[in-house]
């Protein structure tokens, strides 16, 4: 159940009171860095991104970089344009 939008991670959350921690990034380094993070502490996580990192990387690009990595990471994540 790797990506899942966000309204499902939520849903969870509020099911069991737990939160979820929402970090942003704008390169590979970064996103690998988060999920593995998540991964180890077996929690699930937003990935975002701002509206700046739109701009330097690109909308394609950003999500093009998640799907390439969803099936290898086995914990529930979703992605978030943050104050967008």
């Amino acid at each position: 159940m790797p990506l899942v939008s966000g309204k499902v991670l939520l849903e969870k959350a509020n099911e069991l009171g737990f939160a979820i921690g929402a970090f942003n990034f704008s390169n590979l380094e970064f996103l690998r860095a988060i999920l593995e993070a998540a991964l180890e502490e077996e929690a699930p996580v937003f990935l975002q991104t701002t509206e700046s990192g739109v701009r330097y990387a690109g909308m394609e690009f950003l999500s093009g970089m998640v799907h390439a990595v969803k099936d290898s990471y086995k914990i529930p994540f979703a992605l978030h344009l943050d104050h967008g």
